[in-house]
């Protein structure tokens, strides 16, 4: 799997994806630009890998851990 964030500047909205490898070599030859533009109807946006996320509540001054595998159970 390849974990990647989206950030769509206009709608001011976060996009994390786990994209299978079979998909992205197989029908995109690696290319996850060529994968983004294909399945998201986003016209300004950034996008980049990710390995962990944390996350700061208001009020709060630590940072915590997101846990996408729990997330996506």
């Amino acid at each position: 799997m390849t974990r990647i964030a989206i950030i769509d500047h206009n709608e001011h909205r976060l996009y994390v994806e786990d994209i299978p490898e079979d998909i992205l070599e197989n029908q995109y030859g690696g290319d996850e630009q060529k994968y983004i533009d294909d399945n998201y109807d986003i016209e300004n946006y950034s996008w980049d890998y990710i390995t962990e996320g944390l996350f700061l509540p208001a009020g709060e001054s630590d940072f915590c851990d997101i846990d996408f595998d729990t997330i996506l159970d």
